[in-house]
């Protein structure tokens, strides 16, 4: 079984180049590197949605499915609304 493509995972893989760009800039020798983990809301329709977080590097692949409800749908609209008004 595989995660979906998520902005999720892009956005941590970003932070993690962010993070690794500014100690190169400052000197500092350490780096990190992306651990693979991350979630995202699967929308169903009907007012529910599911939730699916793993390790996209764990052998054996790690992945839990939670099923569609409306509490996972209002967790979603939770999240977005908090990312847009962090980022936007």
């Amino acid at each position: 079984m595989t995660l979906p493509k998520a902005g999720v995972f892009a956005h941590g893989q970003a932070e993690v180049v962010a993070r690794n760009i500014a100690a190169r800039i400052l000197g500092h020798a350490r780096r990190e590197r992306y651990d693979g983990r991350g979630y995202c809301f699967l929308e169903t329709g009907g007012g529910a949605a599911g939730m699916a977080q793993g390790d996209f590097y764990a052998h054996p692949r790690y992945i839990t499915l939670r099923p569609p409800s409306p509490v996972w749908h209002w967790g979603k609209v939770a999240f977005e609304r908090y990312w847009l008004w962090k980022w936007y």
